[in-house]
């Protein structure tokens, strides 16, 4: 069955993809000297995984953020897997959606090493591109994430999925740093999309309820709220 997995309590919708608002925003945001892809580039860059005719295979899409609660994408199914050679942290900087060029937010990515577990949702070919240039204008907006193929391995078999891996040499990209100072930048940043911090709940939210437990993440909730708390 086909889902349309948009939610509309999120700030995030597809229809602010389509309509290239976030785009807008984007560049409002960064100023003249911005890093935002234009549409064309965008294009050209999704071309280079999913051709604009493309007739092969569904295509699987492996998602460890606000991927698994917003997905935005028109998937067919969902599968929960693991990915080796790559871990999940807080090591992006966002100047946009949840932080602002003065006070810049974390979000999560993917850097190498370790493992990380999230949902591969199978996209239908037929709608390969048309989904792809969704995900581009979500995640590959400011440019700072290399898109890859992975191994996703799941109950189902592994399942080759694209993904997305930080550019370590982005402007973006954030150095190991204490979960404490972590919790700091969560728990006051907030961009054009919300609060920093709504990001992190959410996502920690998404895996527990898919009965992943992940202790760090849960741990950073428990530190952020106690600094919103404190005001």
């Amino acid at each position: 069955m086909d889902r349309n997995a948009e939610r509309e309590e999120h700030p995030l919708s597809r229809a602010m993809l389509e309509s290239g608002l976030v785009q807008k925003l984007a560049l409002d945001r960064d100023g003249k000297d911005s890093g935002v892809l234009s549409v064309d580039e965008l294009i050209a860059s999704r071309q280079q995984y999913v051709a604009d005719d493309y007739i092969g295979p569904d295509i699987w899409v492996f998602g460890y953020g606000s991927l698994i609660w917003n997905p935005l994408i028109a998937f067919e199914e969902k599968q929960f897997g693991r990915v080796f050679g790559f871990h999940k942290r807080f090591c992006l900087w966002t100047r946009l959606g949840r932080g602002s060029p003065e006070d810049p937010g974390l979000v999560l990515a993917l850097d190498r090493g370790g493992s990380v577990r999230g949902f591969a949702f199978r996209i239908a070919s037929k709608r390969a591109a048309q989904e792809m240039d969704i995900l581009w204008q979500r995640e590959m907006i400011n440019n700072s994430y290399n898109p890859k193929w992975v191994s996703v391995h799941t109950n189902c078999g592994v399942k080759k999925a694209l993904s997305f891996v930080i550019r370590r040499n982005s402007p973006s990209y954030a150095d190991r740093m204490p979960d404490e100072n972590i919790a700091q930048i969560i728990a006051r940043a907030a961009g054009f999309l919300g609060p920093c911090c709504d990001y992190l709940f959410e996502t920690a939210k998404a895996l527990s309820e898919a009965g992943i437990q992940d202790k760090s993440l849960d741990r950073l909730v428990r530190m952020v709220k106690g600094h919103r708390e404190k005001g």
